[in-house]
């Protein structure tokens, strides 16, 4: 997770905060690791496009879906706050993990 920073580096702004391109891969790794046949009904129950969703475990998204990531986060327990971020000439979008259970959480199951 080169982009994550500890909330001892950010004194004014408390919190991890990891790219989107690390919320996307914990996102696909949850996803790819759901048994065969069990993402549909868990994107039923959940009330998202399983397409999209058979789509974002694929790699297969034309562009960044930073509100979907958010969305199944919040689903799997950790919260974020999505931020876009000037780099260069271009718009980034991070996130923000603020609590301290849910940043252990989320590096847990990142490492693992």
């Amino acid at each position: 997770m080169s982009d994550s920073k500890p909330a001892s580096s950010a004194a004014s702004d408390p919190g991890l905060l990891i790219s989107y391109d690390e919320g996307l891969a914990y996102v696909q790794h949850w996803l790819s690791s759901l048994m065969h046949g069990d993402l549909k009904p868990w994107t039923e129950k959940q009330q998202l496009n399983y397409s999209m969703i058979v789509n974002l475990k694929n790699g297969r998204i034309p562009r960044p879906i930073p509100r979907l990531i958010q969305k199944i986060m919040a689903i799997l327990g950790i919260e974020l706050e999505a931020k876009r971020v000037r780099r260069g000439t271009d718009y980034v979008v991070q996130f923000a993990i603020r609590d301290p259970k849910q940043i252990q959480l989320f590096r847990a199951q990142a490492s693992s």
